[in-house]
């Protein structure tokens, strides 16, 4: 049984099972978009499995919504609408957006540096900052009806959390340069064959198998976990430049095109790009 830990959390829930500390993306009345404050909570989260001595591994899933076209959603990642009132923060205050940028992003560092593993599993569509949060992860699990797609360029952006770095250390350069510039769906199966994803569980059994495959590896020596997580980390290391994603990241955020694609977004219309 899931133990609830009783804190004040609005945009996640936490819980435990024996030794798994579970992490939940809970807003599913909008589709868990995720804020500034998600991201708070998520780090916040961390800090405090990663201080419990009793927890070995972290779970990171969705209590996932469904569309109006009968769509599983994960989460549909950045709630673009708080983005667009960002806009007039990255035109007064670049510095300032830069700032809260790379504390978003250092989210997602701390998720690679945590001395336990974080796994995640995705049994819905994860799309754009949730995804790059996944690629964050030591591993994935996915259901067979999961989805994952970086759609930022449909609006005129790039990802901007680490995903396009993640993504060619995972898949390699040629396969990212297509996944992030169609911007479509790379479904469970596909994610399997490249490597992206670990193992695929039907959908009706995904809960079950995923708790069982987070079970098995809690029982293994954390100090062997830690150390393989590690070696990995230094190894693959190089091929992470931060300050280039950023940079790259604030010109597409201050373009007319961005403002083009995200007030179409809001608007509910097609974008017309320069």
């Amino acid at each position: 049984m899931s133990d609830k830990m009783d804190l004040e959390f609005k945009k996640i829930s936490l819980s435990k099972a024996e030794n798994i500390g579970i992490i939940t993306l809970n807003r599913p009345d909008i589709q868990n978009a995720i804020s500034y404050d998600t991201f708070k909570e998520l780090d916040y989260a961390l800090k405090l499995f990663e201080s419990d001595e009793k927890i070995r591994i972290i779970f990171l899933k969705s209590n996932c919504s469904v569309s109006k076209n009968n769509t599983k959603i994960f989460s549909v990642g950045v709630n673009l609408k708080e983005y667009d009132k960002k806009f007039q923060l990255i035109e007064e205050n670049p510095l300032e957006f830069e700032k809260i940028l790379k504390q978003t992003r250092s989210l997602l560092t701390r998720i690679e540096s945590l001395k336990k593993p974080v796994i995640a599993g995705v049994d819905g569509l994860a799309v754009g900052g949730a995804f790059e949060i996944i690629l964050a992860c030591d591993l994935i699990l996915a259901s067979d009806i999961a989805q994952f797609s970086l759609k930022e360029i449909n609006i005129g952006l790039i990802p901007g959390y680490g995903g396009i770095q993640r993504l060619i250390k995972s898949i390699g350069k040629k396969k990212t340069f297509e996944i992030v510039a169609t911007g479509r769906d790379l479904d469970a199966q596909e994610a399997l064959v490249v490597g992206l994803v670990a193992e695929i569980y039907a959908d009706s059994e995904f809960n079950k198998r995923s708790m069982e495959f987070c079970k098995k590896l809690s029982h293994k020596s954390s100090q062997s976990l830690w150390l393989i997580k590690d070696t990995i980390n230094q190894l693959t290391s190089k091929l992470i430049d931060d300050e280039i994603e950023v940079k790259n990241f604030i010109k597409a955020v201050s373009s007319d095109d961005a403002k083009e694609g995200i007030s179409a977004f809001v608007d509910k219309r097609v974008p017309i790009f320069s």
